[in-house]
């Protein structure tokens, strides 16, 4: 399976965070520094045996019709033992992004290495779903995207996320500072604790005209009711050529297990190969990447 590399970008909403940016003075080097520890960017330091099991023994994502799943095995070195010891038949939930819920039924689950994909039976058929669990206790949260937020939320959240993008460092080489921000997609979505937490999907591209180079930012940020002002609480930022720079799509918003850890589930799509990850909000308010899928080349 293979996502869609980017998202429709937000266009009537740039013209306004670019304003935003304009009206705002450059933060000092100390609210620098304190945005960009407050991020996390180790991604890869999560590995595919820190999968949380709360969310089940496996992760479900929708395949090319509502009525197929990839099934994502969080240990890859122990695929087949963890197939062989799934149900048959096998009960699934099946979840969507803004919050929908389904049932169906897995008849049976075939060990086909890193691409094991299931057909799903139910009554009446699935509806488009994003991702799916063979039990666990995963409670989902319902996100909103900025499109369908009023104009002046909107511009608020993108005016948020892009000036915490600008704050994150650049690549080493220095060559996207400065660059616009398109922001491709803009998530919100409120937690147990009363915090709204939002989630952007940024980029910027340098426009060489042999190989265009372009920069990838997923980042999530919160704010309380007391105070809007967004606070970042983790990043991750890529870098390389338009055809194979590694792009984020955000999935799945949760909480997960009898302690109600807040969860995301992001997809990370590298071209030629896509991979699953699971990302966890801590008590001191910071978002870690948990868990990381193996690349799926399918």
């Amino acid at each position: 399976m293979k996502l869609l590399r980017s998202c429709r970008p937000i266009l009537t909403l740039l013209l306004v965070a670019a304003c935003e940016r304009a009206k705002q003075p450059a933060p000092a080097d100390s609210e620098h520094a304190a945005v960009a520890a407050a991020s996390d960017t180790s991604a890869s330091a999560a590995s595919n045996s820190n999968w949380d099991e709360s969310a089940g023994p496996v992760l479900l994502v929708a395949g090319e019709s509502p009525a197929s799943a990839s099934v994502v095995v969080p240990d890859a070195a122990q695929i087949g033992t963890t197939l062989a010891a799934i149900p048959h038949p096998a009960d699934v939930t099946l979840f969507g992004r803004g919050g929908t819920v389904q049932r169906a039924e897995i008849p049976t689950l075939d060990d086909s290495g890193d691409c094991t994909v299931a057909s799903l039976d139910a009554a009446p058929p699935p509806r488009p779903w994003n991702v799916g669990f063979i039990g666990g206790v995963v409670s989902p949260i319902g996100m909103d995207s900025a499109e369908s937020l009023s104009h002046a939320d909107s511009a608020m959240l993108v005016a948020g996320v892009t000036r915490l993008a600008s704050a994150l460092p650049n690549d080493s080489a220095g060559r996207f500072a400065g660059l616009p921000f398109v922001v491709h997609a803009v998530w919100r979505f409120s937690i147990p604790n009363g915090n709204q937490v939002v989630v952007g999907n940024l980029a910027r591209q340098i426009n060489q005209e042999a190989t265009p180079l372009q920069e990838r930012t997923l980042l999530v940020a919160e704010r309380t009711a007391a105070d809007t002002t967004l606070t970042l609480g983790y990043s991750e930022r890529a870098y390389g050529t338009e055809d194979s720079v590694e792009s984020f799509e955000v999935l799945f918003a949760a909480v997960l297990g009898s302690s109600k850890t807040p969860a995301l589930v992001v997809s990370r799509d590298y071209g030629d190969s896509i991979a699953y990850g699971l990302l966890e909000r801590g008590d001191d308010g910071h978002w870690r990447a948990r868990w990381s899928s193996t690349q799926r080349h399918c």
